[in-house]
Formats: C-alpha cells, structure tokens, sequence
C-alpha cells in the first residue's frame, strides 16, 4: 500500500487543525506545517482520525487511491509517522543506561535532560556543590548543597533508576567538562565542554568504529575555568542530549549516525549556530576510516586506537 506501515499517527508534536469545511492544516506555521485544501470528504475523515490517534492504514483508506496517495505523501514529507516504531524507541530508552560524570551545573543539565527525554536508567557520577547555574540546569535545590546526591534525590523522585549500575559498562558514558574517564575505559563516549563562552559537543566516540578521541577533536583540559553564560550551558546541554537520543534510538529508527560521530560541534547560542568540525586521521595513528564503501557513507570497521574498548551495546 504505497510503502506505508501498518499503522499510521501523526508525526511527534504535530496536529490537525480545521481550516475550513474541506481543508485541514498539519502543524502550527512554517517550515513544517501544511495547508491542505480542496479535500474530497473520505481524505478530510483520514486526517480527522488521524487526529484522535494512532490508526490502522487500511482503515484510513478504505481502499480509496486517493487517501492512500495522499498519506503516502505525508509519510514521505516526516508528517506522519510509524507509531510501532515510536514504541519501540520508547522502550529501548527505558532499558538504556546512561552515566554521566562531570562536576559541574553542565552535567547536571545533560542528567535533567535525559531523564524528561525517558532514558530509564541514569548513573550519574556527579560531584561538587551546587551553585546558581544548577537551578537553571533543572535541579531546583540552594546553593551550597551536594550535588551528586540532590541530583539522585530529584532523579528518584522523577521515577527514573539511579541505582549504581548492575551491568557494566553503561550502554554511553558522557564526559561533561572533563568528567574523569571511567577506568574501564566506555566503548561509547560522548565528550561535552564549556570553552570560552562557547559549547563543545563531541566527538561521540565508538572504539572500534570510526575515529579515536584524538582525531576527531575531543576536548583536551580546559587548562583552567570552564565556563559559560547560564544561556549557553542550556543550548549546549540540549544538542548534547539530542546527541545521546540520537546514538540510542538509532538500531531503532535506522538513518544516518549522529552528527557528533567522529566531529565536534560547536554550539554558539549567541550566534545561534552550530558549527560541525569532522576530525581527520592524524599520521601514524591506527584508527581512521575503512578503505571499503560502507552503506550511507558511515564509517567503516577501524582499528583500535588509544584505550581498548570494553565492548559496546549500541550500534549506528
């Protein structure tokens, strides 16, 4: 049936909103959203349904060519979506574990995120006293107090795990300003910093696959205070969560691997940019890309390259 999946629902935080007796609106305005107008009666029903929830394909098009074309269209535009597959992610981010080490309000930010984006279980190896960025990074404690146990105490109170992990290592680790690299050395690590008013975030490494910490850029020691606007820390902790999201769902979703996959992204709130800096292979280094086409352009099998990988649980 034109490639559409057995079940169809609106695409994540999407709507159908009437715009006239045989016209319906997908989303709120641009660039997303879309005006249909001039609908024949059984496409109107489609989208009205549609609306309510997630609903069998063959029951919204009733055999008619022309609703059938019609969501075909809207499948391929990322205006609806497969909710089998939203299940799915779903439930992988529940059974995922995330630590997360780091000693300051920018760790906390990347926690807090996690957790309202549904990862299930969250370890993290956090530190110091809290101050005022923590409150802007979603931990509503004073200042002064410690801030790996209020931040387990606000993630219990969420619902989410913080017990120490019963399996390791985690399935990603992310680094945040020079977070101590855990002993086992992760095979998935996710490096984010704070320099000079500005966010780092990446590389995303997998030993193994694609470029090691150093050729992908991987944020060395601040060499000094790390620090950022309250602004800039939130708009780094975001693209650092959407960066775990994306490595998480991925197996799930299929697609391209992140973008943060042997690169650094430079997050420039004020600018309101991102900019993606891709590593390179540094002479005499034994990682970097297989010589063999890989599907997508993604990076092939590599060698391994500075710490040895313990093993690894997610695939892109």
């Amino acid at each position: 049936m034109t490639g559409l999946p057995a079940r169809l629902a609106l695409a994540a935080h999407l709507a159908v909103l009437p715009a006239g007796p045989r016209a319906r609106r997908i989303g709120s305005g641009p660039p997303r959203a879309r005006l249909l107008e001039e609908l024949s009666p059984a496409v109107v029903d489609a989208l009205d349904r549609l609306a309510d929830g997630p609903c069998p394909t063959g029951a919204l098009t009733r055999g008619d060519d022309e609703v059938a074309v019609l969501l075909a269209v809207l499948w391929r535009a990322g205006l609806l979506a497969d909710p089998d597959v939203v299940d799915r992610v779903r439930r992988r981010r529940e059974g995922t574990l995330v630590e997360v080490r780091g000693n300051g309000a920018l760790a906390v930010a990347v926690v807090a995120g996690l957790a309202r984006a549904g990862i299930g279980q969250l370890y993290p190896h956090v530190g110091g006293v809290t101050g005022a960025d923590d409150v802007l990074a979603g931990l509503p404690v004073g200042p002064g107090r410690d801030r790996g146990e209020e931040l387990r105490t606000f993630l219990r109170d969420a619902g989410v795990d913080t017990d120490p992990p019963r399996r390791v290592p985690a399935d990603l680790v992310v680094l945040a300003d020079d977070g101590p690299m855990p002993p086992e050395a992760p095979s998935e690590h996710l490096f984010v910093a704070l320099r000079d008013g500005r966010g780092v975030v990446g590389p995303l490494v997998l030993p193994g696959r694609g470029l090691c910490p150093g050729c992908a850029g991987a944020p060395g020691a601040a060499g000094g205070p790390s620090s950022a606007a309250p602004h800039v820390l939130v708009a780094t902790a975001a693209v650092a969560v959407g960066q775990v999201l994306a490595a998480v769902d991925g197996p799930v979703r299929g697609g391209r691997p992140p973008a943060s996959w042997g690169a650094v992204l430079e997050v420039d709130a004020d600018a309101a940019t991102v900019v993606t800096r891709p590593g390179f292979r540094r002479p005499g280094c034994s990682c970097g890309t297989a010589a063999a086409a890989v599907p997508d352009s993604a990076p092939g099998p590599t060698a391994p390259c500075g710490n040895p990988p313990a093993g690894w649980t997610i695939t892109v």
